[in-house]
């Protein structure tokens, strides 16, 4: 059976159909979200705040309204983010377009920055794996790379759990939506390290010198040790903050290298594993396809590369995706944005906008504008990799709702 997908488009008449106040909590009515929450249910709404540089983040009023709904239905909102990889600026001492998301005390300032705070949400802003990014739960997982991932631990106090995202594309994976928030955005720090990076972590003890304890220093839990200048290594404490790999300058500790269908892959894992922890029935879709850029939150926006197309909800992940990628697709582009840089498209009206984004390059591991126009759809392998795992269908029925604004 098709997944259904509800449609609410961008266009505004009046108030009564005000796309945060009306059709965000809208969208979550169609879904089935009231006939489930019960009295004080604990509803967690998991969006993402924006990289300090960035401006195309979701606004702070359609979380807000979103709190306020849920409220009306009975159930107590948080709003949540997730630590990011590597370290945090204070430590590093670096300024990058990573920056301010390492841990709870940089994110929370940023997201304060951007808007969000207990006052403007009127419900707590925390991080889904706590101050530091190691509160994790080791979950099972029959995935393609994973046999475990590392979810985010805060999701055990919720009863339900909103993704809140908005879909954009991305240099890695093609484009992020509702599946990538689940599979990054609601693992750990760790867990988003290992999606991106894999989970090769090798120590060459014979490198470390022998004056250095940086590492030892910053980690956490106190996995790393030395004896007689010689770095030991207790895997038993060790709570997969990577952040020893971040702090040394001696090539120590590496990586695996891994490739945009490694990430993708991996990333559709942690995904899987997140729904297989939480529970299928206890998670709501909406995405946001509106300021549609070429690149995720993470770092800084440019122009949008289509104009916007509204809000979409669904209990599949995947039909949702879909849904806005084929929106997405029937789509003019913006003429200004990057993809009018782009030199002999078949055609500029309505094209499959997603396979002509920059990317990253697989042999040199930089961004590529893609000036050529060569086609790439990483993004219909993510689609087709969450497909084969479980995480819903492609198949879906579009569900078009209109609002009588004249309706009194």
């Amino acid at each position: 059976m098709k997944s259904k997908v509800y449609y609410f488009i961008a266009r505004t008449q009046s108030h009564k159909d005000s796309m945060s106040k009306v059709k965000g909590p809208l969208s979550l009515e169609k879904i089935g979200i009231k006939g489930k929450v019960k009295n004080n249910d604990k509803i967690v709404i998991k969006t993402h705040f924006g990289a300090l540089e960035n401006e195309r983040y979701l606004r702070p009023s359609y979380i807000r309204f979103l709190c306020d709904y849920i409220k009306e239905i009975g159930g107590d909102p948080y709003v949540a983010e997730s630590c990011g990889w590597g370290l945090p600026e204070e430590i590093s001492g670096v300024h990058t377009e990573y920056s301010g998301r390492c841990n709870e005390q940089e994110y929370l300032n940023v997201a304060m920055q951007h808007g969000f705070t207990h006052e403007t949400m009127g419900a707590p802003i925390i991080m889904l794996d706590g101050p530091d990014g190691i509160d994790i739960i080791k979950q099972p997982v029959a995935g393609k790379r994973f046999k475990e991932v590392l979810v985010a631990g805060r999701l055990r106090e919720f009863d339900y759990l909103v993704m809140a995202s908005h879909f954009k594309g991305h240099i890695g994976t093609g484009f992020g939506g509702a599946i990538k928030n689940l599979g990054i955005g609601c693992v750990s720090k760790g867990g988003k390290t290992q999606a991106h990076m894999g989970k090769e972590f090798n120590y060459n003890f014979d490198k470390c010198v022998a004056e250095c304890s940086k590492c030892i220093d910053l980690c956490p839990s106190g996995a790393l040790t030395k004896d007689k200048n010689k770095l030991n290594k207790d895997w038993e404490k060790c709570c997969y903050c990577y952040m020893c790999q971040s702090i040394c300058e001696n090539k120590v500790i590496t990586f695996d290298n891994s490739t945009s269908e490694d990430l993708i892959t991996q990333a559709v894992d942690s995904a899987k594993a997140v729904v297989d922890y939480f529970g299928k029935d206890k998670i709501f879709y909406i995405n946001f396809a509106i300021d549609i850029t070429w690149r995720c939150d993470c770092g800084p926006s440019d122009l949008p590369i289509v104009p916007d197309i509204g809000i979409l909800s669904s209990l599949d992940p995947v039909a949702l995706d879909q849904a806005c990628i084929d929106l997405i697709h029937k789509s003019p582009m913006v003429h200004s944005s990057v993809l009018s840089e782009i030199k002999n498209f078949p055609n500029k009206n309505t094209s499959e906008w997603f396979s002509y984004i920059p990317r990253i390059n697989n042999e040199t591991n930089k961004l590529d504008y893609n000036i050529d126009g060569k086609i790439n759809k990483t993004w219909d392998l993510q689609l087709q990799l969450a497909e084969e795992i479980g995480l819903g269908s492609r198949d879906y029925t579009l569900i078009n709702v209109e609002i009588d604004v004249d309706k009194k």
